[in-house]
């Protein structure tokens, strides 16, 4: 199983509606990514299988690994992964 992982868009605030998704780069470092969120982790999660609602430090942070430019400002951002076969 391979693990993607995205941006999912919303719009602000609670009601917000579900816009779309940014893929991230194959080459985030698993590592760095972990760094990111191991504070706020109940459970370590090594392998970032969990989704996260991205702050806007964390947004800049990631933002080098997304080819579409992110706007804080106007949208929220959960980081997501789900698997798909290793054979696709």
């Amino acid at each position: 199983m391979k693990i993607i992982r995205v941006l999912e868009v919303w719009e602000k605030g609670m009601e917000g509606g579900f816009v779309g998704t940014l893929p991230l780069s194959n080459e985030l470092p698993l590592d760095f990514l972990y760094s990111l969120f191991a504070a706020e982790q109940d459970k370590p999660d090594p392998e970032m299988k969990l989704s996260y609602l991205l702050d806007e430090a964390r947004l800049e942070a990631l933002q080098p690994f997304v080819e579409q430019a992110v706007d804080f400002s106007q949208f929220d951002y959960i980081l997501s992964a789900h698997g798909v076969p290793d054979y696709e």
